[in-house]
């Protein structure tokens, strides 16, 4: 996915970028649950950090959790993302819970209670 800086825009003009970023990414993502997952995200005003990428991940996922076939394609990349950069930290034990909603253990989790 493309993670473009930001930290220039308006917040309007934000969201727009993020969405269109999204929506480039994920076509299957409506267009309605792409601006609400850009309105959670910060702004990138910085080098994208791998905590920018899985923030956007989760939020996708947090806005599609009514579709566990959305979140299940989303998760993979969330998956790709720690695997490849050996994090350990809450977006780790995040990804455990998340396995655990798409299972139907639990609720979706949300990530301020890790």
């Amino acid at each position: 996915m493309i993670y473009e800086y930001n930290g220039n825009l308006e917040e309007n003009e934000r969201i727009n970028q993020v969405t269109n970023e999204i929506t480039s990414k994920y076509s299957f993502i409506s267009i309605d649950n792409a601006i609400k997952a850009s309105t959670l995200e910060g702004k990138i005003d910085k080098e994208v950090t791998l905590t920018d990428k899985l923030n956007r991940l989760y939020n996708i996922m947090l806005v599609s959790s009514n579709n566990r076939d959305i979140v299940m394609l989303i998760f993979k990349d969330y998956l790709d993302l720690l695997k490849n950069n050996n994090i350990d930290n809450k977006y780790y034990y995040l990804s455990q819970s998340i396995n655990e909603y798409l299972y139907n253990y639990s609720d979706f989790p949300i990530i301020s209670e890790f």
